[in-house]
């Protein structure tokens, strides 16, 4: 199978440098065609950062001057990645404060997809308000992690992410109700990966982005929670000390250069 990751990021540096440091050191670079990150004019040095693994074509960066918001970034690098890659059958998409532990994270999690013929796999929500929209499906899936077959969800009459603070609600309703299955991965619980959540929000608060339209909802939501994962701090603590040794000081060179010194097979690949 051949997968295409797409991460939209406003403002996240340091967060976004370790996901893709993640991906290709830990996950491993084989695994994935194309890695597109979709900023949203940031302003914290990201942009020449994300510039530097776009040159060493570590990335394939989509620069936005202005802020487009979560969904409607996401939609802007699936379809450009689903119309740039033929080859693509299946779709990843992050958020920008994912770290990945294990090698075997998507392997395992294509595989779940493929035992029960699902067009969607990720993360579970985990919020019955959320899960009782759907008729047919036990869970609503997280996008902080979520993985789709685009030949079956990325069409008519299923609607794109939106701009919401839930942006891939009405795409996962729409595809329950077209008879798709949606299919849960324990990605936080199997300690897969670390999601810190409310990265971005904590951006926004600490800068006071009041301009931003989900400045006032971030002031009371910028500590991360770490999908409850009563390890999931620990878990990133460890995952900073490996990546502190790898790149040290993180600039540009440093990043680029780590990204391109191969898999660490020490990393967590199995529990």
């Amino acid at each position: 199978m051949t997968v295409g990751i797409v991460v939209a990021h406003f403002n996240t540096r340091r967060l976004v440098a370790q996901l893709v440091f993640s991906l290709y050191r830990l996950l491993g670079r084989e695994q994935f065609a194309e890695l597109v990150v979709v900023d949203n004019g940031s302003n914290d040095g990201s942009r020449e950062l994300l510039a530097a693994l776009h040159r060493a074509k570590l990335i394939r960066l989509i620069q936005n001057d202005e802020q487009r918001y979560h969904g409607p970034s996401l939609t802007q690098g699936v379809s450009w990645l689903i119309g740039a890659r033929t080859d693509v059958d299946h779709v990843w998409v992050l958020d920008s404060d994912v770290v990945l532990l294990r090698a075997d994270t998507l392997r395992e999690a294509l595989a779940r997809a493929r035992e029960h013929d699902a067009a969607a796999v990720g993360q579970k929500l985990g919020d019955d308000t959320y899960n009782r929209l759907l008729k047919h499906n036990p869970e609503m899936l997280d996008p902080c992690c979520l993985i789709f077959d685009p030949h079956r969800i990325w069409r008519s009459p299923i609607p794109h992410f939106l701009e919401d603070g839930a942006p891939a609600t009405a795409l996962q309703v729409a595809a329950d109700a077209n008879g798709l299955r949606l299919v849960d991965f324990p990605f936080v619980e199997g300690e897969y990966l670390v999601h810190l959540g409310r990265g971005t929000l904590r951006e926004i608060a600490q800068s006071g982005d009041a301009a931003n339209r989900y400045y006032e909802w971030a002031l009371d939501h910028r500590d991360p929670h770490y999908g409850g994962h009563e390890r999931g701090s620990l878990l990133y603590r460890e995952f900073c000390e490996l990546f502190d040794a790898e790149v040290g000081e993180l600039t540009a060179d440093s990043l680029v250069r780590s990204c391109l010194s191969g898999t660490i097979r020490s990393g967590r690949r199995s529990r």
